[in-house]
Order: C-alpha cells, then sequence, then structure tokens
C-alpha cells in the first residue's frame, strides 16, 4: 500500500492530432501524413473518427507539430522506418504536448 497519488494536467478538450512519420538511414525524414481525431481529448483515439490530412491545424501549428515529431524519431533512436507521434494542442493558448509515439 501507498500513500501517494498522481496528479496529472487534464487535457480534456484539446485538439488531437498524429503524424506518421518516416526515417531513413541518411536522416532524412518526412511527414507521411497528418491525422486529426474530430473528437476533442478525452474521447479514447479508438472511439473516435480521424480524418487526413488534419484540417483545422495552421501552418505554424503544423511546423510546430513536424519539428516535435522528427526531433523525437531522432531523439528516440528510430534510425529507419516509420513512427506516429500522438500530440494535442490547447485550441485557447496553442500549447502542445506529447501524448505518445509508437515506433
Amino acid at each position: 500500500m501507498t500513500n501517494q497519488v498522481l496528479v496529472e494536467m487534464s487535457l480534456i478538450g484539446w485538439k488531437e492530432f498524429e503524424l506518421e512519420v518516416m526515417r531513413d538511414l541518411a536522416d532524412n525524414v518526412v511527414i507521411v501524413c497528418s491525422i486529426e481525431n474530430v473528437d476533442p481529448m478525452g474521447v479514447h483515439t479508438g472511439d473516435s473518427i480521424t480524418v487526413a490530412p488534419s484540417q483545422t491545424l495552421t501552418d505554424k501549428e503544423y511546423q510546430r507539430l513536424r519539428d516535435a515529431a522528427v526531433a523525437i524519431i531522432r531523439e528516440m533512436g528510430v534510425e529507419c522506418g516509420g513512427s506516429n507521434v500522438q500530440m494535442a494542442i490547447n485550441p485557447l493558448n496553442g500549447d502542445m504536448i506529447i501524448i505518445e509515439m509508437n515506433p
């Protein structure tokens, strides 16, 4: 038994996106596509309708997501192949958070 409690920040209402990323041995990286969950965070991805390409991202938001996804695939050591990077953006202030990455 433990007396510890984990409190995490709520992302309910944030917009959820996924980027499909490919990298080769020469460190060329390409975003294959962006995917947007129609439902906001709080609805499980498996239960949400998704659209590709993303429909509501501004160019600035897309570039931020892209830059983060490229940095993540490099940092995680995926030298060759694809990965899925899931992120959320707060529609009120533009804050971004990484949800998960699946190599």
